[in-house]
């Protein structure tokens, strides 16, 4: 399983989703200053790497984000340099998604903090890659209401997930408990899988507190600090290091189960003990379990950390087209039912728990002051959206988030689910002064339930 094994090249640096400090919380890459840049090909080129490669993989991170480049990166990161792993279909069934002839318009406008916004205009101002909208009719029927491809994007093409590869983590972690292979998530802890770990930050935390981002342990994503954990990640990446190691330096700097603190190694961690448990690759463990069985109709790709090691970036480096986006979207609607075949691929109670907060510092709503985030509430490596009536309680839909303009909203009350991809090189712009939240995701969010809604409105749900 996990398929065909890529040419290795460029580590990657940075990546994140939500988070601390004054920069934002997501995959990011630091802006290298160039006295960075010269330490560190010195470094390197002492450690035995080859100049030119040093070189490359120092210019390939510092424009990774660029305006003049970040479109053809977000959907070409697999021919960027960086080792992979390709995750195949199997030639499985693919989950149609059949075509309307007659399909309404998107709506025309969407609310957001007291003021109405074009649709249409704010899609095409934030460099949207590719939407995809699908109404389920039956579990293993769905109609394809809307697509749209922009700025070079198509159908076929792989938008790296950022942080909602998170989502699929939890996704892979729910059936690893299902099939017992994981036991009890309030009980188990991070060392009882990982004993590497012990004397970290991470040295008896519960496998429930890492999956809700509730770790306790210390790290400052701002990405636009040189020093920042986030980019020292980075630094350990663009030396062809481990992603096991680096996570092994973290410390604790709260109890866990107290505090809603994004921290992308998080998921690296439970990528750690997936791999322990299945005793296998997350792309092969992800291809036997996922990708063969959902109806996806394309591979995937998994960026790795270096050549040696070979771990997946579970935190946030996965390339799929936004219709198999969408369609893992399709599953969760299903409540772990296969859109292709409608076998139980995750249990039901595994969905129920991964997309509802159940203790106050998870909940959505600005009286939560022990959350990084507290537009929407947290649930497994899920964001719960607030209800529309009263912001501090969690509503039924939920979302997959990533940086720089990805999503994926699910309304199980509407049965539509939307897939979106982005490229916005002026994330930074969007940020919330004083605040780790962003405007970009919380638009999007708004833009995303009024589009569920206006096709919920067309002919019922199911």
């Amino acid at each position: 399983g996990g398929g065909e094994r890529g040419e290795p090249h460029l580590p990657f640096i940075a990546v994140r989703h939500h988070s601390v400090g004054s920069s934002m919380r997501a995959a990011g890459c630091v802006g290298v200053t160039a006295l960075s840049i010269a330490l560190l090909a010195v470094a390197m080129g002492s450690a035995g790497y080859p100049l030119q490669r040093v070189l490359r993989r120092l210019y390939n991170v510092n424009m990774l984000f660029h305006e003049d480049n970040i479109v053809e990166n977000f959907r070409s990161m697999h021919e960027l340099g960086f080792p992979h792993m390709m995750v195949s279909t199997r030639d499985a069934p693919i989950a149609p998604l059949e075509p309307l002839a007659d399909a309404a318009p998107l709506p025309s406008t969407f609310e957001w903090n007291g003021t109405t916004v074009n649709l249409s205009q704010w899609l095409q101002d934030k460099w949207t890659t590719g939407i995809v909208v699908i109404k389920r009719k039956s579990l293993t029927k769905a109609q394809l209401v809307y697509e749209h491809y922009g700025r070079g994007n198509d159908a076929l093409s792989r938008c790296v997930s950022w942080s909602m590869c998170k989502s699929i983590v939890s996704t892979m972690f729910g059936i690893a408990v299902d099939r017992g292979i994981i036991g009890n998530i309030e009980k188990e802890t991070v060392t009882d899988w990982v004993p590497e770990l012990r004397g970290t930050g991470y040295d008896g935390v519960r496998l429930k507190d890492v999956l809700q981002m509730s770790s306790g342990v210390a790290f400052n994503e701002d990405y636009f600090h040189p020093f920042s954990d986030i980019n020292m990640m980075g630094y350990t990446l663009a030396f062809g290091g481990s992603m096991d190691s680096f996570v092994a330096s973290l410390q604790r700097e709260r109890e866990p189960g107290t505090f809603n603190h994004y921290v992308s190694m998080d998921t690296q961690v439970l990528g750690m003990v997936l791999v322990r448990a299945a005793n296998q690759s997350l792309s092969a463990f992800l291809e036997e379990v996922l990708w063969s069985k959902v109806g996806f109709e394309s591979s995937a790709i998994w960026s790795l950390d270096n050549e040696d090691s070979r771990m997946e970036l579970a935190f946030g480096v996965l390339g799929v087209t936004t219709r198999d986006w969408a369609r893992f979207g399709w599953l969760l609607l299903n409540e772990g039912l296969s859109p292709a075949s409608g076998e139980r691929l995750l249990s039901k109670e595994w969905v129920a728990a991964a997309t509802a907060p159940d203790a106050p510092h998870l909940m959505p709503g600005k009286a939560n002051t022990q959350s990084d985030y507290p537009s929407f509430g947290y649930g497994f490596q899920w964001w719960v959206a607030p209800r529309a009536e009263d912001p501090s309680l969690p509503g039924r839909d939920f979302l997959a988030i990533g940086v720089y303009g990805q999503l994926i909203y699910i309304s199980p009350d509407d049965g539509i689910v939307v897939a979106k991809n982005g490229a916005y090189p002026f994330y930074a712009s969007m940020q919330q002064a004083g605040s780790h939240e962003n405007d970009l995701e919380i638009q999007g969010f708004h833009a995303l339930r009024a589009i569920a809604k206006h096709y919920a409105a067309v002919g019922g749900a199911w």
